[in-house]
This record gives C-alpha cells, sequence and structure tokens, in this order.
C-alpha cells in the first residue's frame, strides 16, 4: 500500500500542522465505521470483538517500541494513564516529582493532586530540552519521580546519554512522554533505559482521539499498586501482565481505530522513519536558504518530525494565514511557525512548497 494515498486531507490541501489536529486515514475511517455497523445489527457489547481488538494493539504497540505486549497498560487519555501511575506508586512521603509537559497546564491539576498526596509537585513551565539539564541537575537529593518529553515542542529529542550515571536518575523514576517521538524515533524501550513510555492515539501514532498506553518494566509494575476500579483480574493473579493497572477502558471504536492505524504504521515501519527523516532535512534546508531562522535540529543532531522557524519580518501568526489561503496547513508555537513533515507528504509536494514561501 502507497502510504499516501490513504490520507485524503491531502485532496484538499499540503497539510503541516501539529498532528494531533490531523484527519483520520481512510482504513481507520472504515474500521471504526465496520464495528459501529456491527453493533448496530448485533447489539453493542460484542465482548468477542472487544477482545481481539484490545489483543492486538497490545500486540502492534509492543512492535512498534520494542517491548512485549503484557508490558503495555490501556487508559483512555493521557491524563488518565499519568494520575493512575503516579498516584498508585509506592513513594516514601515528601517524594519530589518533577512534571515536564509540553503544555504545563495539563501538568498544574495533577501537581495539585500530589501535593494533596504529601509529595513535592514541580511543573515545569517550558519543557524545551535547552533548558531541561540545569533543571535537571538541580533537582534535590532523595527519591521521587521525572517526568520528561522524549521530544519537545520544537523537535529536540533527548537521548539516553541525557540520564545515564546521572546522580539526579539513581534514585529517581523516569517517564518519558513519547507523544511527539514515537514511531518517529528508532530507539527501543529497551534501549531507552527509562522505567515507562507514555504515548495517545491521535498523534504520529494516526489513530483517533480516546486512547493513551503506558509501556512499563517489570521492576516498575513491582512498586506500582492499581489505583482503578477495573474488570481485569487482580495484580496477584494476572501476574507481571500490566493490564491489571487499567481502569475503565478506552471505548472499542477508538480501539478498532487505532488498531487500523499501527497496521498501516507496521507495514513498513522503517519507510516510514526514513520519510520523515528525509523531510525535515529537506524543509530544514529550504528554510535556511529562503533567509528563515531555524530553531529545530538539523543533521548533526536526532530529529523527529518537527521544523520550528522564524519568518525574517512577517508574524508566525500572519505567516500561518497567508499559507493557508494557498492551501498550506502549518501550526503556530509563540514565536514560531511549526511544520510538520508528515511520513505520507510526498517528496514533489515539499519541493513545491519553496515557491509558495518565496511569495508570502
Amino acid at each position: 500500500m502507497e502510504l499516501s494515498s490513504v490520507f485524503p486531507i491531502r485532496e484538499e490541501c499540503l497539510y503541516l500542522d501539529h498532528a494531533t489536529l490531523a484527519p483520520l486515514p481512510q482504513p481507520t475511517v472504515a474500521a471504526m465505521s465496520e464495528l459501529l455497523a456491527l453493533y448496530q445489527r448485533e447489539g453493542f457489547w460484542q465482548l468477542r470483538q472487544v477482545t481481539f481488538l484490545d489483543q492486538k494493539v497490545r500486540s502492534l504497540l509492543s512492535l512498534l517500541v520494542g517491548c512485549q505486549p503484557f508490558d503495555v497498560s490501556l487508559f483512555p487519555s493521557f491524563a488518565v494513564a499519568l494520575t493512575a501511575l503516579l498516584a498508585g506508586l509506592q513513594l516514601p512521603p515528601g517524594s519530589h516529582i518533577l512534571l515536564a509537559l509540553e503544555q504545563a497546564e495539563e501538568a498544574r491539576p495533577l501537581a495539585r493532586l500530589l501535593d494533596r498526596l504529601g509529595h513535592r509537585a514541580q511543573v515545569v513551565e517550558e519543557a524545551l530540552w535547552d533548558r531541561l539539564p540545569r533543571a535537571l541537575e538541580e533537582l534535590p537529593p532523595g527519591p521521587g519521580v521525572v517526568v520528561l518529553p522524549w521530544v519537545d515542542a520544537l523537535g529536540w529529542a533527548a537521548t539516553p546519554e541525557l540520564w545515564a550515571d546521572r546522580a539526579w536518575r539513581r534514585e529517581r523514576i523516569l517517564v518519558l512522554d513519547s507523544r511527539q517521538a514515537v514511531p518517529c524515533r528508532p530507539e527501543s524501550f529497551a534501549e531507552l533505559d527509562v522505567d515507562a513510555l507514555l504515548l495517545v492515539s491521535h498523534t504520529w501514532l494516526l489513530g483517533p482521539p480516546g486512547a493513551a498506553a503506558l509501556i512499563t518494566t517489570h521492576e516498575l509494575r513491582q512498586r506500582w499498586q492499581p489505583l482503578l476500579p477495573s474488570f481485569r483480574r487482580s495484580k496477584g493473579e494476572m501476574g507481571d501482565d500490566a493490564a491489571c493497572f487499567e481502569g475503565p477502558p478506552p471505548a472499542p471504536v477508538v480501539l478498532a481505530g487505532l488498531a487500523a492505524s499501527l497496521e498501516i504504521l507496521s507495514q513498513d515501519l522503517t519507510t516510514v522513519r526514513q520519510r520523515i527523516l528525509n523531510h525535515q532535512r529537506t524543509l530544514t534546508a529550504q528554510l535556511v536558504e529562503l533567509g528563515w531562522s531555524v530553531d529545530s535540529p538539523g543533521a548533526a543532531h536526532p530529529v523527529a518530525g518537527i521544523v520550528a522557524a522564524r519568518h525574517r519580518f512577517f508574524p508566525p501568526q500572519e505567516v500561518q494565514r497567508r499559507l493557508q489561503q494557498r492551501h498550506v496547513w502549518v501550526g503556530v508555537l509563540g514565536p514560531w511557525v511549526r511544520f510538520s513533515p508528515h511520513f505520507y507528504t510526498t517528496g514533489a509536494e515539499l519541493h513545491a512548497l519553496p515557491k509558495l514561501l518565496a511569495r508570502l
């Protein structure tokens, strides 16, 4: 299957906006429609079908991140997954928890909950990797948890060297927010040497909103107590299966769409990653040649499909407005125009972009 052919958005525009806002691919919509039609014919709760989708999603996610299916917990949202983990960990009172998320406002309610539980929660206002190393080195001694972006909002990616053998890492649980990273980055869960990975369904994974996955190590699960009421068997009965920590599951129609999206990625994951890498290099070179100031990583650094840049004199909102008039969709992040060259964008489409940018 040609990857570009299943994304109808390409018939309307050149889509370079945030993956979270991207329209769904055709197979994803078809899978969701098929499941809804099944419910219409045979009743809403088809246990066998839902169990199959549940197992399929865990299997495909494990292939994507390099873990085992029993390392995967599924939740209805990123916030529920992170809350279930942090509130369920067996931590000493007063433990320090650092929350560095792309949007600080999504961390603040969780920080208030953790404070009420007797911990010390710290929210990083701008979770960008040019500032995070200093914040990490200034962490107080003692046990705790650190939640970091694997890839930040400007496209800078963390590598294991940033936490390997660091003093702050020795007593702390490390959780990576991988919403901007998977499947762009090639590192496996084991290679990252972290305790947990968080993913959501509607970013680079191409699925519908309404699902999140938490990948955890065996060692972390020994310290984690189930927090949410679940139809799953208890922790003791399920042994080392991460499913025992789940609460109410994602809606079956969301699982159907996510499974279809993951199948698209898994068919040729190497090509997906190579296209993202090539597109980022092409777009970066184009913007530099046109005189833009590019603040995202270049070829000498790990990349993840995000190019943040500033026009010589137009503010980002004006650039966005003018490009939309030419059927090119981009994002805005503070002072930057944020380009996300997706793998389903063709080389020909990207090579036509400089002519449009030059006429702003």
